[in-house]
């Protein structure tokens, strides 16, 4: 059974892996990670709720506007 983090953020490394803010507390004094360190370890923070997978990570493909459909 998971145990549920106070937090209503997640962290994604730039591989598109997710971490715990808890995962951090222990190598920063108990507080969660600046935006400087953040850019340093190329991690971005991400509202909880959203779901990224690995193959997303990149962000979603997008057609061309004017792109149609052949038929």
């Amino acid at each position: 059974m998971k145990k549920e983090s106070k937090y209503s953020f997640l962290y994604q490394a730039h591989d598109g892996s997710i971490m715990r803010p808890e995962s951090f507390l222990n190598i920063n004094g108990g507080r969660t990670l600046s935006g400087s360190q953040l850019r340093a370890l190329r991690i971005k923070k991400i509202k909880k709720n959203l779901k990224v997978s690995s193959s997303q990570a990149g962000g979603p493909a997008h057609k061309s506007p004017g792109a149609r459909k052949q038929e």
